[in-house]
């Protein structure tokens, strides 16, 4: 009984190290992905002339979950309520960081972003979107400087703290 107490506390342990990794790896996947979507947001309004609504919509179906549903979910309310585009960008931000794994100078940035979206020229949304995808840039080097330094390590902290802990209990 003793053994099979310590196989799965070791193993839960290991499981949270992994669990830990993956959100390294997720984060840098997420960012990445955040990093065309604004790209294509850039192109849609300013090259192709299209409307927020639209080319929130266009930008949803150009990239993975969980940031799809932030452009996908932003263009529906666009479409359907009479609030400005930055309060519905902001309240959706505030709903949809629960989903990811982004830090909070992630999600401040595109908290940030959302208050000057629809209200400005093109040429100068234009330049707030270059600015959040210099900022990105440096986020997704970060992020993957943190995965590789942090991801293995948390393997293997989570199997030898089951290891530790069975040991200590015995």
């Amino acid at each position: 009984m003793k053994i099979i107490g310590a196989l799965l506390i070791i193993a839960a342990s290991t499981f949270f190290g992994f669990e830990l990794a993956r959100k390294l790896t997720r984060r840098t996947k997420q960012i990445r992905y955040l990093k065309i979507a604004f790209e294509s947001l850039e192109t849609e309004m300013v090259f192709g002339m299209t409307p927020l609504p639209l080319a929130c919509e266009k930008v949803g179906n150009q990239v993975p979950s969980p940031i799809s549903s932030l452009f996908h979910e932003v263009a529906n309310r666009l479409e359907t309520e009479e609030s400005s585009a930055p309060e519905i960008w902001n309240s959706m931000i505030k709903k949809w960081a629960k989903t990811t794994d982004l830090y909070a100078s992630e999600i401040n940035t595109l908290t940030q972003f959302g208050q000057t979206l629809g209200l400005q020229d093109l040429e100068n949304q234009r330049k707030q979107i270059r600015l959040a995808i210099s900022y990105f840039d440096q986020e997704e080097k970060d992020a993957m400087e943190s995965q590789k330094k942090f991801e293995s390590m948390y393997k293997s902290l989570g199997f030898l703290g089951g290891v530790l802990i069975v040991i200590i209990m015995l």
